[in-house]
């Protein structure tokens, strides 16, 4: 994660990471890649988070929002959660 973007800019909106997804959802980035590829393999476009994953994601929102005082965009979230898994 260190040398890899967490996201790209397109059109203005990012685009996550393997690693920015893990982080918004407090997992691996290998479970979040493997699961991309299982995915992809079935050819799905995009990818569509297991509902377990979306929950997990709903609460590192709030923890997040808890933290920072206010409903972060995706962009600042996943700053804030690269920033806090640097310092721990």
């Amino acid at each position: 994660m260190a040398n890899q973007p967490l996201y790209t800019l397109i059109d203005g909106e990012p685009v996550l990471s393997h690693e920015a997804v893990a982080l918004l959802i407090d997992m691996p980035p290998e479970t979040v890649r493997a699961e991309w590829q299982r995915q992809a393999a079935q050819g799905e476009p995009g990818m569509t988070l297991p509902d377990s994953w979306v929950k997990r994601g709903k609460r590192i929102r709030k923890e997040v929002a808890a933290a920072l005082g206010h409903e972060p965009g995706m962009k600042e979230a996943v700053d804030h959660l690269a920033a806090k898994a640097r310092a721990s």
